[in-house]
């Protein structure tokens, strides 16, 4: 496409109409110029859409159907249900990150979609955010090299990734108007930080904007945050997409940088004109949106070819990212695994055994995967027909609980009789959801009853946690031999589950988040979610381990820790030349998968004030039994850096950095000094 031919064949009304959506979920049309329609879809997870809105394509979908009789009435499309962004984020795997993107942007152009609205990089600066299972991390950094590589998958494939929520959408309550107050410093280095770390690795080709105001001022007509920061600084070169209905008056979203205002918004285009007739906008900027909108169309031009989808390899490459996610916080007495032939009877408890939560509730939960697969299932399945499986719904645990005596009586005469009880537990879905926070990061109080008195009754209890953000373990904890999270892991969320627990598939997952054991030890709650209309961002830095690590608090588990079958030893730290270098053995007779993480302390003589440590790399290595291997982390020197506004920009400091390399927050063995003089060659002691 000639695109300044057709930019000059344009009439104004055209041009303005093509600005703002045609409906739900697709641009305008250009029929005249045979310039199609594009589509933004979600999720980030696996794509969602009715049927109904590709009939150009019957055959395929009656394929569909006839492959996949678990399709819902033929309403929706069949997409594969990878796992969510906290369970992503647990595998703490960039290699695997991009195959899963991959696979996503394959589905989604074999739907003829433009781009996947996704990933959601927003930071987790609350634990009662509602839509943290969306979210990776609590870190930057791991927040936004997670999210690169997925942008990486799905572009590779020739469709667009579009990050959200561009910026500082950290909270459900009073979304579409709260002020988020955040000081220059920590915005640079908590919350924009993952956006650009995507934008500057990756390149986009579309970013969305957020509901809230920054500041102040609403994100879609934040000229600062769109033009100044993400276009001009950074050097992003895409279109960015408002959030649907996010746009206030899309004139000022023009001027801001929004080339496409989501959905069809039937006052925009007497916006746009009036605006025009007065002067305010330009065709020039017109213009100039149009060619941005037109060379994002070349970049996704594949979508309107035909593809095929290959939903088996999909299914594979989700089952490993789930087995990654599987993250093993207590394994005592030998509690698991759990081996085939050695047990006679195992009592399983909980509808999430037979209903697992694959993902949260909102826009980005998939509703019609090709394949679900439920724990108990397939636990009975990789057991044998050797043991007895007896499951207990929840319906009878909270019936015990209402009458008096019978927990402890019908529960514990049952919890007794079997070699090893198995738990499911979480929160309902209305706990996990986009438009509404948490109240609370417990479980029922009728869950925590019984596995206090399976405790009691059994000396292998196991409780699974199929949440999608953290729980607080303190209640119950001590009354349990293991603990699994396996967060909401997508359609393959039961078999990694059973294929953890029996043995089948080590557990590599590192917790992207701090579990605390107290609401009341997370700093941000004394501001959190404020009055609806603005929230204070008090805190500063101190969110997550940040907060936890420099005040001396003991979370319930720490950020970035997760067991595994196997065990490892750190050794022989080096740096030399920017790369540090270490060695770490496995030591038992199991392979096994690592993650090695690398801390950094500011000098203590800096003027600034910092965190105790922040997180500056991350490697995840495969070891095999007994194996010693080598591991190189490069620190290039930004890591140094923090933002400095007085000067508005990122600067070391003049001192002695501490590095600190191990395999969580609280677990960091190896330790190297790096002495800097920003005006002198770095040197390394």
């Amino acid at each position: 496409m000639d695109v300044y031919a057709v930019l000059k064949q344009m009439t104004l009304d055209e041009k303005l109409h093509y600005l703002t959506g045609k409906d739900s979920n697709a641009s305008q049309a250009l029929p005249r110029f045979s310039v199609p329609a594009m589509r933004y879809h979600d999720s980030p997870f696996g794509l969602r859409f009715k049927k109904q809105n590709d009939a150009a394509n019957p055959e395929f979908h009656k394929r569909m159907r006839s492959a996949f009789p678990n399709c819902t009435n033929g309403e929706e499309a069949v997409s594969t249900a990878f796992p969510t962004g906290a369970a992503l984020a647990a595998t703490w795997n960039t290699d695997l990150l991009e195959e899963v993107g991959g696979a996503l942007g394959e589905e989604y152009r074999a739907y003829g979609v433009n781009a996947v609205l996704g990933p959601a990089v927003n930071l987790k600066r609350h634990p009662l955010c509602g839509r943290n299972f969306e979210y990776f991390s609590e870190d930057p950094l791991l927040a936004g090299k997670l999210g690169a590589a997925y942008v990486r998958g799905v572009q590779k494939k020739g469709v667009a990734a579009c990050p959200k929520h561009f910026a500082a959408n950290n909270q459900e309550r009073g979304r579409f108007c709260v002020s988020s107050e955040i000081d220059e410093r920590t915005l640079r280095e908590l919350y924009l930080k993952p956006f650009e770390i995507i934008v500057k690795e990756a390149g986009p080709w579309s970013i969305m904007c957020a509901y809230n105001r920054l500041n102040g001022i609403f994100a879609s007509e934040h000229k600062q945050l769109l033009d100044d920061i993400l276009r001009k600084e950074w050097g992003f070169d895409g279109i960015v997409i408002s959030d649907w209905c996010a746009v206030k008056n899309r004139a000022y979203s023009l001027l801001a940088s929004i080339e496409m205002c989501m959905p069809y918004q039937e006052e925009a285009y007497g916006q746009l004109k009036e605006a025009y007739e007065q002067g305010i906008i330009t065709e020039a900027l017109v213009d100039e949106a149009i060619v941005h909108l037109f060379t994002f169309l070349e970049r996704t031009k594949t979508v309107y070819q035909p593809w095929e989808i290959d939903f088996a390899r999909h299914g594979e490459i989700a089952l490993r990212a789930a087995n990654e996610a599987m993250t093993l916080l207590k394994n005592e007495n030998n509690a698991l695994p759990l081996v085939p032939g050695t047990l006679q009877t195992l009592l399983v408890i909980g509808d999430r055994a037979t209903v697992p939560f694959t993902g949260g509730d909102g826009s980005s939960r998939v509703i019609n995967p090709p394949i679900l697969t439920t724990p108990l299932a397939e636990l009975q399945a990789l057991l044998g027909g050797q043991t007895d499986v007896q499951f207990l719904p929840e319906s009878e645990i909270e019936t015990f609980q209402k009458e008096v005596g019978f927990m402890e009586m019908d529960l514990h005469e049952r919890a007794s009789a079997a070699d090893a009880v198995v738990i499911f537990a979480g929160q309902s879905l209305s706990c996990t959801s986009e438009t509404m926070d948490r109240n609370h990061i417990e479980l029922e109080p009728y869950m925590e009853h019984a596995i206090r008195v399976c405790g009691r009754a059994n000396k292998r209890v196991i409780v699974v946690l199929n949440v999608g953000d953290a729980i607080s373990t303190c209640k119950w904890g001590d009354c349990t031999d293991a603990i699994l999270v396996a967060f909401m892991a997508g359609q393959a969320t039961g078999r990694a589950v059973a294929e953890t627990l029996c043995g089948k598939n080590n557990p590599s997952g590192k917790l992207p988040e701090t579990f605390p054991a107290r609401l009341q030890d997370v700093l941000s709650l004394q501001n959190y979610p404020g009055d609806g209309f603005k929230a204070e961002y008090r805190e500063k830095l101190m969110i997550g381990y940040r907060h936890f690590d420099t005040a001396g608090i003991s979370p319930e588990y720490p950020f970035g820790f997760g067991l595994s079958y196997s065990t490892f030893v750190y050794e022989n730290l080096t740096l030399t030349d920017g790369v540090l270098t270490f060695f770490i053995t496995n030591t038992s007779d199991t392979d096994g998968m690592e993650t090695a993480q690398v801390y950094l302390e500011f000098p203590r003589t800096s003027w600034a004030s910092h965190p105790k440590q922040e997180l500056r790399g991350f490697k995840k290595v495969f070891i095999r039994a007994h194996e010693t291997i080598s591991v190189r982390i490069p620190l290039p020197p930004d890591a140094f850096c923090y933002y400095n506004t007085a000067v508005h920009r990122w600067i070391p400091e003049k001192g002695v950095y501490t590095i600190r390399v191990g395999a969580s927050s609280r677990d960091l063995p190896l330790s190297v000094l790096y002495k800097m003089d920003p005006m002198l060659p770095y040197t390394f002691e």
